[in-house]
């Protein structure tokens, strides 16, 4: 499957060398990656990092290039991928009975601040 690291180093008009020192890894790695060599999870994490993408962009999955940061979807993936505390959350909820969930939700808006109480202090 192709990847789409040439792609990404093109799209920010970026040598090889200048790629690489951006994503943290060898030049090296980047001319096989271009080559079609398959790439690690370690360097595919770096590399969308670095290029505010996702894992599975870079990795040729998803074709289409993510809006970024500003694509809701987006920043969810991302907090999910990078952030323990969402991931804990996430793993929570996929083992979770729908009770629990239902509860859960209950207390997260319980947590929202009512309007016109931006302090989140009882009435």
């Amino acid at each position: 499957m192709p990847n789409n690291v040439q792609r990404l180093r093109e799209q920010k008009g970026l040598t090889q060398e200048r790629f690489a020192e951006l994503c943290g890894i060898s030049r090296a790695s980047i001319a096989r990656y271009e080559a079609g060599e398959e790439i690690n999870r370690k360097n595919a994490v770096k590399i969308a990092d670095a290029c505010e993408v996702t894992v599975d962009f870079v990795l040729g999955i998803d074709s289409e290039t993510p809006t970024g940061p500003d694509d809701l979807a987006w920043v969810i993936r991302e907090r999910l991928r990078r952030d323990p505390t969402y991931r804990l959350l996430f793993d929570a909820a996929d083992k979770a009975t729908p009770e629990h969930i239902r509860a859960a939700v209950a207390v997260l808006q319980a947590l929202e601040p009512n309007e016109g109480n931006e302090d989140n202090e009882p009435l």
